[in-house]
């Protein structure tokens, strides 16, 4: 993997080699820096135009948190102080958002849990005979705004959609803090479906799995298909009063018994957000590939670069870019902002109010 400054010279070399312009690196961060700042008016505008009716059954929004590694300065303001035996924090957290539409697939918690435990056994049937694959993704990502702030962006692509037939799915991790604000922010749309993502479920059962099982043991994974299967079937309650029993039937070790109640606790808060056989009957998506796949995508594969480190403006402009073209929207983005650059002007004449929703909504 290219470092900073290898990634800096290669894109130097190049401009050099085609157009005779030799780049600085304080070029290069004014580049991104001011070609991100009608991030905010496109969206802006284009939030503000009639959406066309989407043909997959669901909408589904959903959101995770990664750390983008920060220059000393921006690094020092993260933690003022640390606890004893605490490190420096020498990442900021970036908010990433996704809005997605999906067609509905309906699967049995047999398929799932085969699928996940058993992957060589792995099933993939779609039984609407319709592709369950995430379609119109639009991401965003974001060190600068609050995460409020990045929810709201996303509550603007579908505020206006049609939730009456058919709930708004929201699939997060476990982080109860996000799961809060998300109420808050989306409580104009009463027609909603919150749902904790099952991979992180399925990492808490091999936690037991673990104390109870030799690692990469067939019984562990015996014992964590009959766990996964008895909460996709619904029944969560069951599996929390078994591992209640299990943690009071013996002398474990300290580590292991708070190891059972760290996944009780887990369980018993999440409760809510886990009636799988009621998400698999009507299609649901029940895991956050999408959000987690946009953390490698948008944030990770750019910001974590061999010796990268980060500013907060250099890191947002980027971001920004980066989640315009990963949305799809690249090449419209840069015909709005170059033709706003080109007269220094929101609306220039020959690229005005209207023909700018012509092209938006074709």
């Amino acid at each position: 993997m290219l470092n900073i400054n290898e990634a800096y010279e290669n894109a130097s070399g190049l401009l050099k080699k085609f157009f005779g312009v030799k780049l600085s690196i304080s070029a290069s961060e004014t580049i991104s820096s001011e070609s991100s700042d009608r991030y905010e008016d496109y969206y802006d505008l284009k939030n503000s135009l009639p959406k066309l009716e989407s043909e997959e059954d669901y909408v589904v929004v959903s959101f995770d948190g990664k750390g983008v590694p920060m220059i000393k300065a921006e690094a020092a303001k993260i933690v003022a102080r640390q606890g004893k035996g605490e490190k420096k924090q020498k990442k900021k957290e970036a908010l990433v958002g996704v809005k997605y539409d999906v067609n509905a697939n309906v699967r049995t918690a047999e398929e799932v849990a085969t699928n996940l435990v058993h992957p060589d056994k792995k099933e993939d049937k779609n039984k609407t005979g319709k592709p369950a694959k995430a379609q119109n993704i639009r991401y965003i990502a974001s060190v600068e705004k609050t995460k409020k702030k990045v929810m709201e962006e996303i509550h603007e692509e579908v505020k206006d959609k049609n939730f009456n037939n058919t709930p708004l799915v929201c699939v997060m991790d476990g982080a109860l803090y996000l799961w809060a604000l998300f109420k808050d922010v989306f409580k104009d749309i009463e027609n909603k479906v919150f749902i904790l993502d099952i991979i992180h479920v399925l990492e808490y059962i091999w936690i037991i799995a673990h104390i109870k099982y030799k690692e990469g043991s067939a019984e562990g994974k015996t014992y964590v298909y009959e766990s996964l299967l008895l909460i996709l079937q619904g029944k969560i309650a069951s599996y929390i009063m078994e591992l209640q029993r299990e943690m009071l039937s013996k002398e474990w070790k300290k580590t292991q018994r708070d190891k059972f109640l760290k996944v009780i606790i887990y369980m018993k808060n999440h409760k809510k957000y886990m009636r799988y056989d009621q998400y698999l009957a009507e299609g649901y998506p029940i895991g956050s590939g999408v959000v987690e796949s946009a953390c490698s995508h948008v944030v990770k594969d750019r910001m974590e670069i061999s010796g990268a480190r980060w500013g907060i403006n250099g890191s947002e402009s980027i971001l920004k870019l980066r989640s315009v073209a990963k949305s799809k929207d690249w090449d419209e983005y840069w015909e709005f902002f170059t033709a706003q650059a080109k007269n220094n002007t929101f609306f220039p004449d020959e690229y005005n109010f209207m023909n700018v929703q012509e092209k938006m909504a074709a």
